[in-house]
């Protein structure tokens, strides 16, 4: 299967967390996703030498936990710009933190087979506007991952290891 990750840019160095363990958990791409509510701004200049790092990072991550290929870290896209490419994909979540109850979340896992695509959307640290969401809720299936308020790096880790754990279940 392949996984996309699109991730709202966090601060400080939880991008590189989010990025050498989404490696590790078996992501095909990561692409970092300017959002409404991100704390961190990035003009274009820092933006290509950001992305440069970052990729650095993935090739680091994948050559440590023994991947044969390294996933591609995109450029820095708009909002609506992520939403239209995650919409290439035939399974599309958003963990909403404001959604409630894991059975759709436990539905929407197990019609995941491998070798379908998968679209996640992880919102940044301010969380998803009502805009974005709503959004995003037209193509995307929108799932809770729990009671708890989840930091954006830790987000991304926990709904990895869920569909990390769906697919090996099945292979």
């Amino acid at each position: 299967s392949k996984i996309y990750l699109f991730q709202g840019i966090p601060k400080g160095d939880r991008m590189e967390t989010v990025i050498e363990k989404a490696v590790e958990l078996g992501v095909y791409e990561i692409i970092p996703v300017a959002m409404r509510y991100c704390v961190v701004r990035l003009d274009a200049k820092k933006r290509a030498s950001k992305v440069l790092r970052w990729q650095k990072l993935a090739e680091a991550a994948a050559k440590q936990s023994k991947r044969s290929r390294i996933p591609q870290i995109h450029p820095v896209l708009e909002y609506k710009e992520a939403v239209a490419y995650a919409s290439g994909c035939e399974v599309r979540l958003v963990p909403y933190e404001n959604q409630e109850g894991m059975a759709a979340t436990q539905e929407a896992l197990s019609t995941i087979t491998p070798g379908r695509s998968v679209s996640v959307m992880i919102g940044p640290e301010g969380g998803f506007s009502e805009e974005e969401i709503t959004l995003a809720a037209e193509t995307m299936q929108v799932i809770s991952l729990g009671k708890r308020i989840l930091r954006t790096d830790t987000a991304a880790i926990a709904m990895l290891s869920m569909l990390m754990l769906e697919l090996e279940m099945k292979q």
